[in-house]
């Protein structure tokens, strides 16, 4: 029982801007490391359900639940790995009664990684860590890591993407180190290929990351600057749960978080008709067959109101709305390009934003959620 992602990577802006929550919202959004969760939360929703299939990663959605709750600012951003810290363990402490069970005897046995900082304990950040620490340098300095990301204007960044940056030594690594093998074993999993029919993996982020590189603003790219220096260097233009201005709203509010444990089919099956509004799908889609994916999107499509939108990634694997659900679901294409285009995480292959067509009503029959499928706030 592994933590594979100890950060969200996908764009909290992006996925903001789509769902659009409100005050009369009811969000289910995968858990994952809760970094976007939170930053949902932040706009104030009637309820949100953060649910995980993978119990360890609800462990650590808890774990920094009870941190922002029982810590001051200061002391939160230190014990998560955002600032330097040599007390961790003894943060730990101060609010380890407060978790459950079941995730503080998981945390009593993760010594480690929360010596280290949970943000930086996922498998996909020990991959980065390996790039950055063995094969980065190999290709450039600390220095120009640092300068390209100080470029002043999109101008001198591009310039300095063509003219320094984009070396053979880095086209060389990029494409050992990401390609399929590497990604599948040390950053991911190789179940996760599956489903894709990509020939050339390495080649096909490699230019997505030179889009990303040279036409997305890296300045304030907190993503790339952690992949890059395995840090932040301003928390107020990193994760919004990360910033000091957002966490005072946080800590009131991160105890209304409901925590499922459960595959997100089991979930929705459970609930009533017509009770979710928005849907932070991640890129759950990503992982499973066309009929699957249908499957889903029927089970989901139950429990969504009229006008519910649904928002999710692809990364190797493009997924659009099902020909039987065509008169159900209505792709808001142009929306979704236009929030893809300044998307920070350009490694990704789209962004989709999908809004449920007016009218359309679903099956009242369903099932209550069982007790052991959950952990409640």
């Amino acid at each position: 029982m592994k933590i594979h992602y100890a950060q969200c990577w996908e764009d909290p802006e992006t996925l903001m801007q789509a769902l659009d929550v409100g005050p009369e919202d009811d969000v289910i959004s995968i858990a994952s490391g809760g970094d976007n969760s939170f930053a949902l939360l932040l706009a104030n929703p009637k309820s949100l359900t953060a649910i995980d299939r993978n119990p360890a990663q609800i462990f650590l959605v808890e774990l920094k639940i009870r941190a922002i709750q029982k810590l001051d600012y200061d002391d939160f951003v230190r014990f998560v790995g955002a600032r330097p810290c040599q007390d961790r363990l003894q943060l730990y402490l101060r609010f380890r009664s407060s978790l459950s069970d079941q995730a503080r005897a998981y945390w009593d046995a993760q010594t480690e990684n929360l010596r280290q900082g949970v943000i930086h304990c996922g498998k996909f950040e020990n991959y980065f860590s390996i790039f950055r620490r063995l094969v980065l340098p190999l290709v450039h300095s600390r220095e120009t890591v640092q300068q390209f990301l100080s470029s002043p204007s999109p101008e001198n960044q591009r310039e300095y993407y063509d003219e320094v940056w984009n070396n053979r030594r880095w086209r060389c690594f990029f494409r050992l180190f990401f390609g399929k093998f590497l990604l599948g074993h040390l950053g991911r999993d190789p179940s996760y290929f599956r489903y894709v029919t990509i020939d050339d993996i390495a080649d096909e982020l490699l230019r997505r990351t030179r889009h990303g590189l040279r036409e997305v603003p890296i300045k304030d790219n907190f993503f790339v600057e952690h992949v890059l220096t395995g840090r932040y260097g301003n928390l107020e233009t990193a994760h919004p749960y990360l910033r000091k201005s957002n966490f005072e709203l946080l800590q009131e509010r991160v105890g209304q978080i409901r925590l499922v444990c459960a595959s997100l089919e089991e979930y929705v099956r459970s609930l009533p008709p017509s009770s979710m509004s928005k849907f932070n799908l991640s890129d759950i889609f990503e992982y499973v067959s066309d009929e699957t994916s249908e499957t889903m999107l029927q089970d989901i499509l139950r429990v969504c109101r009229e006008d519910a939108r649904l928002a999710y990634w692809t990364l190797l694997v493009d997924r659009d709305v099902p020909s039987s659900l065509a008169n159900q679901i209505n792709p808001c294409t142009a929306a979704s390009e236009k929030l893809f285009e300044n998307n920070r995480t350009f490694f990704y292959g789209s962004f989709g934003l999908w809004q449920v067509a007016k009218g359309r009503s679903g099956d009242r029959r369903y099932k209550k959620v069982t007790t052991n499928s959950q952990i409640r706030m």
